[in-house]
């Protein structure tokens, strides 16, 4: 058998990947990271790039263009089916994926490694915990179901061991285990950060999910850009290009398309002396990437009023409780909507980033 294949349809999965080989050397000596290359230009970019990182760490990878219309993605399947029968650990990226939940019968693997796809990790942990159905954070509301195909997968007798290899504040499901992801291998071989004064804000793709009207979004980000001297917006790989247009003629900001996870842009390129974002993983990730530097990471609280009408109540307390945890967890600095006054504040407006 295959001693460790990876599964990757991200840049972000890629990139904890890559740290999870780099904390687990031995484990990961014979690591093949198959990549399922998502539709998206600059997502695929991001992941291009990245594959380089990896081939010049010495790991292996593979692409699979499991997206490339019926008859290719029939035949990529194939083969990377095989590649998930073969393999007696599997690192995957996302068990919400249904690309992934139809290879994981093939997959006879004695050990699974989860990698962080987000603060959607806290949300898989939650689901698999409780026996709910995997459902998408901003997709409605799950339902029990006890059995489903991923909690059976990972009772079979015949594994022997699970993992949550994450940044994320969460408590192992019953009979798997934590270990925390410290960004060992991005610090060490990118670092130290290059601090440039003023602020960045980090975009957020919170409209493209449907659960913020791009209108208050806009216009939220005009009053962030203002209030806190906000130079330049960092866009989401996601966001729309009419979108980002609009945010550019409102605030003037220069609008940035990272080349690389946010995690590795903030260690080789020059990054504001504030980072301000929305509910985001960066939250939770900047902190310890960027740990010992003079990067001061904020969180921009969203306002109820902001919410489309159709997102479920689950979408929003998710939102609330990553939001309060990063905070929590990190001890970051939170700045609130637009008309909402921090206490003892006199003002509604922000003292500007210096």
């Amino acid at each position: 058998m295959t001693e460790t294949l990876a599964l990757v349809e991200s840049p972000a999965q890629l990139l904890n990947v890559l740290e999870w080989a780099h904390a687990h050397p031995g484990e990961a000596a014979s690591l093949t990271i198959a990549v399922l290359q998502p539709v998206d230009p600059r997502s695929r970019a991001q992941v291009r790039r990245l594959c380089r990182y990896a081939s010049q760490a010495k790991v292996v990878w593979r692409r699979y263009e499991v997206r490339a219309g019926y008859l290719g993605r029939a035949g990529e399947l194939v083969r990377l089916g095989r590649a998930v029968a073969a393999a007696r650990r599997l690192v995957i990226g996302d068990l919400f994926s249904r690309t992934i939940q139809l290879l994981l019968p093939r997959s006879r693997a004695r050990e699974v490694v989860v990698v962080d796809d987000g603060t959607a990790t806290a949300e898989l942990v939650a689901l698999l915990t409780s026996g709910q159905q995997l459902t998408r954070w901003h997709q409605g509301d799950a339902k029990t179901a006890k059995g489903g195909p991923v909690n059976r997968w990972l009772a079979r007798e015949e594994l022997e061991r699970a993992v949550f290899f994450t940044c994320m504040p969460v408590a192992a499901p019953p009979g798997a285990e934590v270990r925390a992801n410290e960004y060992a291998w991005s610090r060490t071989t990118f670092g130290p950060a290059r601090p440039r004064p003023g602020a960045d804000l980090a975009g957020s793709s919170l409209v493209e999910t449907g659960v913020i009207d791009e209108d208050r979004y806009i216009e939220a980000v005009g009053w962030i850009s203002r209030t806190r001297a906000a130079g330049r917006y960092l866009a989401h790989r996601r966001e729309s290009a009419a979108k980002l247009d609009r945010i550019a003629e409102l605030t003037g900001m220069e609008i940035v398309h990272p080349e690389l996870p946010l995690e590795l842009t903030a260690l080789t390129e020059p990054i504001g002396l504030s980072l301000l974002t929305f509910a985001s993983t960066i939250a939770y990730t900047l902190p310890i990437v960027l740990r010992g530097a003079p990067v001061r990471v904020e969180l921009c609280e969203i306002d109820d009023a902001w919410i489309t009408p159709d997102t479920a109540a689950r979408s929003v307390d998710f939102l609330r409780r990553i939001s309060s945890l990063a905070v929590a967890r990190h001890g970051l600095a939170s700045i609130p909507p637009q008309g909402r006054r921090r206490t003892g504040e006199r003002s509604e407006a922000l003292p500007a980033a210096q």
